[in-house]
């Protein structure tokens, strides 16, 4: 996951395309969007009051900087203003990221990574009928899928799915995507046990 951010900052740093970072946490710590949102506002705001000029050709990154600077009002300040922006940044994210333990983007899969990493298939079968069991039973999961880390899920009715008996089975975080959808963040083994899941559903009676 650090490999992938770093590129989307590189990215964002020389083309100015910000879009990778702003969707990365946009829906799930849509707080820290909000914060960035009026940030980005403030500093127009002061850019203008300064009299700072700075034009661009595409998405006011590193290189229109450098092509723009012959011609622009005030450049270096505007570099001046930019690493004072990216310190306040850093220490407002990391204060609410920590503060509220947002599931930002790499935080809650680096600690599920190797949950069940020792377990036998037996073993990861009688996890997986015990998450089918908390999630309210194979008649409450209407669709089941895994990606690298996370179980997605749609249920009937998310209710009675308790959070702290998902932890207690390993599960690192559960975040709710809306109603009857959330996803079950339980590290690189993800895959093994969905599959175990829809074999003890289909044994259930599940239609999935």
């Amino acid at each position: 996951m650090s490999g992938v951010l770093i590129s989307a900052a590189l990215t964002a740093f020389l083309t100015g395309i910000t879009e990778p970072i702003e969707f990365s946490f946009m829906f799930l710590a849509p707080v820290l969007y909000v914060i960035h949102a009026l940030l980005t506002g403030l500093s127009l705001a002061i850019t203008y009051v300064l009299g700072i000029k700075d034009g661009f050709g595409f998405s006011a990154g590193l290189i229109d900087y450098i092509l723009s600077y012959g011609i622009a009002t005030k450049p270096l300040l505007l570099l001046l203003i930019g690493i004072i922006y990216g310190a306040i940044y850093y220490v407002i994210f990391y204060y609410i990221i920590v503060k509220f333990n947002l599931p930002t983007p790499g935080r809650l899969e680096e600690e599920a990574v190797d949950q069940y990493a020792d377990m036998s298939k037996s073993e990861l079968g009688d996890i997986a009928a015990q998450y089918v069991e908390v999630l309210g039973g194979a008649e409450n999961i209407q669709s089941l899928e895994a990606c690298i880390t996370r179980l997605r899920l749609t249920v009937k009715d998310d209710t009675i799915i308790d959070d702290d008996k998902l932890k207690k089975l390993g599960a690192t975080g559960v975040m709710r995507m809306g109603k009857n959808a959330l996803q079950v963040i339980v590290g690189t083994k993800a895959d093994l046990i969905a599959q175990e899941m829809k074999k003890h559903m289909k044994k259930a009676g599940g239609k999935i």
